[in-house]
């Protein structure tokens, strides 16, 4: 029988497979990825369940909702990441609802795709503290700011760790750019692209 979680993460299927259900329980996440962002997927995995009872799965203390042990203790459920805030382990717990003390413990990297700029409106010649987390597509980090015809493309700076943060203090608009609003799209491409998924965007008034 296949059942969802109704969570806000996502709605995953069951993939039902075998083991014994006589050992403790076990948890695991598995999805190649040294740190997930908001859209990626991984697959939850866990052994040892009380068969074809309900397993509570829990993210940071919230509940998400329940899987079925199939016939043998076991589940398995593809999860897609919703969103996240900060850099930081996320625990997931799944307790065999038959036997609350049966519980197990698994964790994996999130982190939300963001770009913090402070301060937002100002002068254009005026240096930005930028601080940016979840670019996993690539290892440079680019600002393409955009007003009508106008584009510019910059270099804001190296990303670093499985997350790929950066802090920086960097000049996005050039002295003497024109008063107005202007839109800014960080990604990891030289060029920009309304086409490009993994993005961040803000708007900034020259005054």
């Amino acid at each position: 029988m296949r059942r969802r979680i109704a969570v806000p993460l996502v709605a995953g299927a069951l993939a039902l497979v075998g083991a014994s259900a006589a050992e403790a329980a076990t948890l695991s996440v598995a999805g190649g990825k040294s740190c997930y962002r908001a859209g990626d997927s991984l697959i939850l995995s866990g052994t040892g369940y009380t068969p074809s009872a309900p397993v509570a799965i829990t993210l940071q203390g919230k509940q998400l909702g329940t899987l079925t042990a199939d016939a043998a203790g076991n589940i398995s459920s593809p999860l897609q990441i919703g969103r996240l805030s900060g850099v930081s382990q996320r625990k997931l717990i799944a307790t065999d609802s038959a036997n609350p003390a049966n519980t197990a413990t698994t964790q994996f990297l999130g982190s939300a795709l963001v770009v913090k700029v402070k301060p937002r409106n100002g002068s254009a010649a005026r240096k930005l503290r930028l601080n940016a987390s979840g670019f996993t597509t690539g290892k440079r980090l680019y600002a393409h700011v955009l007003r009508k015809h106008f584009r510019r493309n910059i270099l804001i700076g190296k990303l670093k760790g499985p997350c790929r943060t950066l802090s920086v203090r960097k000049r996005v608009l050039q002295p003497g750019t024109a008063t107005g609003i202007y839109t800014v799209q960080f990604d990891t491409k030289k060029r920009y692209s309304k086409q490009t998924k993994v993005r961040y965007r803000f708007r900034v008034t020259v005054t």
